[in-house]
């Protein structure tokens, strides 16, 4: 895995935004869906938490790879 995210360092920090975007709205869904379903608000506010968190946890890992890309 690491000899290939030395040669593909773009196609990794694609997948790894791919991917968390993925997850956030995954957990985003989740949430609506029990939130409709138990009629309680906490859950709405709970996954939107996590949805944000996890979302603003992948944007610092994008520009961390981002800034670990060689200069062209």
């Amino acid at each position: 895995m690491s000899g290939r995210a030395r040669y593909d360092p773009i196609g990794r920090a694609f997948q790894l935004m791919s991917l968390g975007a993925i997850l956030s709205e995954q957990h985003a869904v989740l949430g609506l869906i029990l939130t409709f379903l138990s009629g309680s608000i906490f859950y709405l506010v709970g996954f939107s938490l996590v949805a944000w968190t996890s979302l603003w946890w992948v944007r610092q890992r994008f520009m961390q790879s981002l800034g670990t890309l060689p200069n062209a």
